[in-house]
């Protein structure tokens, strides 16, 4: 292997603690930036303000920040620009997870993926910050601007937002939310508020979007019905652009020309807009079964109840419909929506008489001289439209009760920063900078090998990482010994060692024969709990620096059958670590589950966990029949087609997509454990997709997986579209195979997968 450009930035103890909170940590564009600015967010405690000049910064992974109440600002939207065209690795160009972030006065443009993500944070704010795709709309572009999720107490003020594949400015599965005096312009959806609690959506302009604002829910979340959203004050015009989202999303069943498109979710007020010049209708107002997608969420309540519409400005709706709706009905109703359009779509469980109590009914009052129609749709197909069996209604008259008027939505005074402390800096700052220093390895016959008082083990089925082979030790405390836990990592006591080095294969003699090594892993527990850190091996192979900045590593290798391969081979920095290795906020080792851990050893045929037993490493351990054991993914002899495609998705997708992970808002739940095939993907309808969908419209499709988006994000590797999108930068085609094999042998829709 050859080793080219090794390109990385060390974390520096320049800044600190007692100086942060004063004054601002200040950076400048160069070449290293992005590892310089990444190791400032490690590095920041509560209460930083990290400080960007003007000019172009340009990043070609995603920026993490994981600190709490830290300032991220510029010289101004149009001075200060994080531009991420050529963007290599990660699924965003910012993601947040720290209480009380702020991002103001800059611009981030051109991510491969969702621009500024916030999730499961509080207190968060979006200040004069532009989010762009500077190459014009495209379904290339990335799905979300701003985009803050599962988060309580969010202020979006003076933004903008242009070219997003699916929304523009984007609140979702959130609580207590402000969005106001922000411009969205040629986004597919210009502001959408979806799953979302307690909302006020004001002063802002929507113009040349295919929808201007969408309040939406949808099932399968975690918070599943949204509610107590007023939009008003806002001016939205022209919302007319062709709908570019890429196929099978969500947003992409948007007809383009809505001005304003509610769906499913109860208590919202729409009042006081300027709503002109959208050609399918200025406001529309429908049930989710109108998108004949299935529903798998018993909690889902697909019907918008208790909307009031009224005192807006409505003119020149309806003289174009589009979509899958403009299509079936616009000869029905003479080539011309109405400026307000209802599907007539009710719970009819709550009938009371024929109709829906008052609280719960369409009111709609004091909108001028703006035209209405109820379809009244029983069964959207088009033999329902051929056969007239749809009851077109005009009068408004039954639509004239008056609701009260829903609360403003209110958010609380930032919580205080603490002791503006960070337990990670000073954690971080005393770690080893040389690899060495761990005395992991010792030097015998000249080549590297393990130390005497490391173990080395081996897993059932490990993450795909790039064709890397990895050799994985445990250094436990002296006397020390680890516990038996079921259903998580064992418990290893503090002062635990696990590391995991990368390697690719090599002819050349040195001290890794027949390997070069690339990167080594280290995960460290202390008193505090655990901590990752990243050591890049030089080009003489004689030790590796700390990273916790990141790095690229270019490597070229030939394999057994002598094909060349090439890879720019991404380290993640120390705070995406997290986001594979957090569940429920805590730091966790992933892959030394005893299931995992329960086969042969790795120089031995006797089992791993029976020889740590026997040693007196492992303790409280349950008889040999009681040992769960996770399929290998390429050994049939060990479990069905479905066992081993479910362990391997466990492996590679599960430490995210589960209900504590950092992929939870999207719903899917790849566990093995999980047996709801609704929940694992089984026809379940994409959330957050963007261009990773693939142009699909479930996760899983039974027996078609050309059909299904599991299988576009595996096999594909594009950037933003990829899963997973740390820690793999190439696909894998034996695991692949797997997947399609699995997918193809489901049963039909619905039911269990295949064996």
């Amino acid at each position: 292997m050859k080793l080219c450009a090794a390109v990385a930035f060390l974390l520096v103890s320049a800044v600190t603690a007692a100086s942060c909170a004063d004054e601002p940590i200040e950076l400048q564009p160069g070449p290293h930036v992005q590892f310089e600015l990444q190791a400032a967010l490690i590095n920041a405690v509560p209460g930083d303000t990290i400080q960007l000049a003007a000019g172009t910064y340009r990043l070609k992974t995603e920026l993490n920040v994981v600190c709490d109440n830290i300032t991220l600002k510029g010289a101004g939207p149009e001075k200060t620009i994080l531009s991420f065209k050529g963007q290599a690795a990660g699924s965003s160009g910012i993601v947040s997870t720290g209480n009380a972030f702020v991002i103001e006065d800059l611009a981030v443009e051109d991510t491969v993926g969702n621009a500024i993500k916030t999730l499961g944070a509080k207190d968060v704010t979006f200040r004069n910050v532009r989010v762009e795709w500077t190459n014009g709309p495209s379904s290339s572009n990335g799905a979300y601007g701003i985009y803050p999720v599962e988060c309580q107490n969010v202020l979006i003020e003076n933004c903008s937002s242009i070219g997003a594949s699916d929304a523009g400015i984007y609140v979702g599965q959130s609580q207590d939310v402000i969005v106001r005096g922000c411009l969205a312009r040629q986004n597919v959806a210009g502001i959408e508020i979806e799953n979302t609690l307690r909302a006020d959506v004001y002063n802002n302009t929507a113009t040349d979007n295919s929808g201007g604002i969408l309040v939406f829910d949808l099932p399968g979340l975690n918070i599943t019905n949204g509610g107590q959203v007023r939009v008003y004050d806002n001016k939205i015009e022209g919302n007319n652009h062709v709908n570019f989202a890429p196929k099978g999303t969500m947003v992409s069943d948007v007809p383009a020309g809505s001005g304003i498109m509610l769906m499913a979710t109860d208590h919202v007020e729409i009042f006081d807009n300027d709503i002109t010049n959208h050609q399918t209708a200025n406001i529309v107002v429908v049930s989710f079964l109108i998108t004949e997608r299935k529903i798998n969420d018993k909690k889902y309540d697909p019907y918008p109840e208790a909307t009031s519409i009224h005192d807006n400005r409505i003119s020149k709706g309806g003289f174009k419909p589009a979509g899958q709706i403009g299509t079936l009905l616009s000869p029905l109703m003479g080539g011309q929506f109405p400026d307000i359009f209802f599907d007539g779509l009710v719970d009819g469980g709550k009938l009371q008489d024929g109709k829906l109590p008052p609280e719960l009914q369409l009111s709609i009052h004091d909108n001028g001289e703006a035209t209405f129609a109820n379809v009244n749709i029983g069964d959207f197909s088009p033999t329902n439209v051929l056969t007239g069996r749809y009851k077109i209604e005009r009068d408004l008259a039954a639509h004239a009760g008056k609701l009260k008027p829903l609360p403003a939505a209110r958010l609380q005074p930032h919580a205080s920063a603490g002791n503006n402390t960070n337990p990670a800096v000073a954690v971080y700052r005393a770690a080893p900078q040389q690899l060495s220093d761990w005395k992991l390895f010792e030097m015998r016959d000249g080549h590297w090998q393990q130390a005497a008082d490391n173990f080395e083990y081996d897993l059932n089925t490990p993450l795909f990482s790039d064709h890397t082979s990895k050799h994985r030790y445990v250094r436990l405390p002296e006397g020390a010994s680890m516990t038996w836990h079921e259903a998580a990592a064992l418990e290893f006591p503090v002062g635990t060692v696990i590391a995991k080095t990368f390697a690719y294969p090599d002819s050349t003699d040195d001290a890794t024969a027949d390997e070069r090594f690339v990167e080594t892993r280290i995960e460290h527990r202390n008193k505090d709990g655990w901590y990752g850190y990243s050591y890049i091996w030089n080009e003489d192979q004689s030790d590796a620096v700390l990273s916790l900045g990141g790095g690229v590593v270019d490597v070229a290798w030939k394999d057994e059958h002598g094909k060349q391969h090439t890879n720019a081979y991404q380290v993640p920095n120390a705070n995406q670590c997290l986001s594979c290795h957090s569940q429920s906020d805590q730091y966790v080792p992933l892959g030394p589950t005893a299931r995992n851990l329960n086969r042969p050893g790795v120089h031995s045929p006797h089992n791993q966990l029976a020889s740590w037993i026997e040693s007196g490493q492992l303790q409280d351990a349950p008889p040999i029949a009681a040992r769960p054991a996770l399929a290998r993914y390429d050994h049939p002899e060990t479990g069905s087609l479905n066992d081993r495609a479910r362990a391997w998705l466990e492996v590679n997708c599960a430490h995210c997509h589960n209900p504590a992970g950092s992929a939870r808002t999207s719903g899917l739940d790849l566990r093995t454990v999980q047996t709801d095939p609704g929940r694992y993907g089984v026809m379940k309808s994409p959330v957050a997709a963007g261009k990773g969908s693939g142009g699909r419209r479930y996760d899983i499709v039974p027996g078609k997986p050309d059909e299904s988006i599991l299988m576009f994000r595996i096999e594909t590797d594009e950037p933003g579209a990829r899963m997973p999108n740390l820690a793999r930068s190439m696909n894998h085609p034996e695991s692949a195979q797997l997947i399609r094999d699995w997918i193809a042998g489901m049963k039909p829709e619905g039911g269990d997968a295949g064996e």
